[in-house]
């Protein structure tokens, strides 16, 4: 980690905005969707999925609660480190002329993460809680290509994105 690295403040555009409070809705909508229907759940439930989607887990209803402490830690964890762009670990040297628009580049990447993140948590938790009422939990089949897609493509948007001359 290079210590070296210039400190910028770099400011938030409408976009980064967007995410993060669609992240915190998203992560608020879920609280909400599970404390609503906590007490109306089965004593057991389906916690795990294979690859096909089918459940091949089950445990006591009070798990459900896992998925939505997970989110709000990944939330808070990832808020708190966009504060410090300049602790990160960059594959560019990091200059006075360059630092704004690579640490622009990491928080927002960061950013697409977390709301990919707080989604597909919020989601499974939303599918947990369905398939509990219907006995029948079951991920659709596109579910773990997009979970794998939204969050390599953004890294390796960033990292293509980076060594670029845009960004130098």
């Amino acid at each position: 980690m290079n210590n070296e690295q210039p400190f910028v403040k770099i400011k938030k555009e409408p976009v980064d905005f967007f995410l993060e409070y669609s992240a915190l809705i998203v992560l608020i909508a879920t609280w909400g969707f599970t404390i609503y229907h906590f007490n109306k759940l089965p004593d057991i439930i389906a916690t795990h999925f294979d690859l096909n989607g089918n459940p091949n887990g089950f445990g006591s209803k009070f798990t459900i609660w896992l998925l939505p402490i997970i989110i709000t830690l990944v939330y808070i964890l990832i808020y708190v480190l966009n504060r410090y762009p300049h602790k990160f670990n960059y594959l560019t040297k990091i200059t006075e002329q360059n630092a704004s628009k690579q640490y622009k580049l990491a928080s927002r990447s960061m950013r697409i993460i977390l709301f990919n993140i707080t989604l597909l948590f919020g989601f499974i938790t939303f599918k947990e809680i369905d398939g509990a009422y219907t006995k029948s939990s079951t991920l659709e089949w596109w579910f773990i290509p997009l979970l794998l897609g939204s969050s390599i493509i953004p890294t390796f948007y960033m990292i293509i994105a980076s060594g670029s001359k845009k960004y130098r």
